[in-house]
């Protein structure tokens, strides 16, 4: 056997320590977009979040918590001293937080009430709404993000729930020693149409350089096409100016439109590109985007 060191075999790695320096807590609608990649290009820009809305400061002395609650069930047998078998039975999560900002949104997870439709008075600009006699389980999606490191060393850690509902709500105490505050407790469920209750997201232009050292592999991706603006029909005279939308378009080498090859094309960012239509004869043509990985699956558009 060949000799080693305490410290090859122990194998520590600093740079493997995550600290979360600061974060945030979003919350969009039921069915807001949950987008398939949250970085973008080579540089691993960030990307808008549209579809949620941030709930601000969170309270230092209770930051975001995840408490993991597994349920099992043991099966026991004659002479065994201990089960030989163990089954898991329920797994969830649940994520308590402490906000601390007075907002809309804020207000709507603590009373659990919808205050979409609350307006203010115009004049006074004062606000009323009273808390549910009949509360309904209500429920959002919710991105809790935190970062550690910045600029090009920045890495976050995100946790997507895609179907969250407030179980718990704590104490408030109208204190003068510190701000109001609004603790809450979610629970994670599982999204009927996307399939799982809690997604783990690593991103940010720092995490690829310590992919391997954490144990993962990366995989080259082809491009895809999910959309194009203008909707509608393509001229079959072609020479249109069309802007594709997906994923993974850096790096494009080239675009075709049932076969031929556009008549130009411009990589604008990772999600966008941009193409010129070549003629083509009415009816459905396929468009397929090219890097150096491979050719992304055929989308069909019609020519008119």
């Amino acid at each position: 056997m060949t000799a080693v060191t305490f410290e090859q075999i122990a194998e520590w790695r600093p740079e493997l320590i995550r600290r979360p320096n600061k974060g945030f807590v979003l919350i969009g609608a039921h069915d807001a977009n949950i987008p398939a990649s949250f970085t973008s290009g080579v540089a691993a820009d960030f990307q808008s979040l549209s579809d949620f809305k941030s709930l601000g400061y969170i309270g230092k002395d209770n930051p975001p918590s995840f408490k993991p609650d597994v349920k099992s069930s043991d099966v026991e047998a004659w002479g065994a001293l201990e089960p030989p078998r163990t089954d898991i039975l329920t797994r969830d999560m649940s994520i308590s937080m402490t906000l601390i900002e007075t907002r809309r949104q804020t207000l709507e997870l603590y009373s659990g009430v919808d205050l979409s439709a609350v307006t203010a008075d115009a004049t006074t600009g004062e606000v009323q709404f009273t808390d549910p006699t009949s509360p309904a389980t209500r429920y959002n999606r919710v991105i809790v993000g935190m970062v550690d490191g910045a600029g090009a060393d920045a890495i976050y850690y995100l946790r997507v729930i895609p179907r969250a509902t407030v179980t718990e709500v704590g104490e408030q105490s109208w204190s003068q020693e510190k701000a109001l505050e609004y603790n809450i407790t979610l629970k994670a469920k599982i999204d009927s149409t996307l399939g799982y209750s809690v997604k783990n997201v690593l991103c940010g232009p720092g995490i690829k350089p310590l992919l391997s050292a954490m144990g993962f592999t990366s995989t080259a991706a082809v491009p895809v096409i999910s959309s194009y603006l203008p909707a509608g029909t393509w001229a079959a005279a072609g020479n249109e100016s069309v802007v594709l939308r997906g994923q993974h378009f850096t790096g494009t080498t080239g675009v075709t439109v049932g076969g031929t090859n556009a008549v130009d094309f411009t990589f604008v960012d990772d999600l966008t590109l941009a193409i010129t239509t070549p003629p083509k004869t009415a009816g459905s043509q396929n468009v397929i985007v090219t890097n150096a990985t491979g050719a992304s699956a055929p989308f069909a558009v019609t020519y008119a």
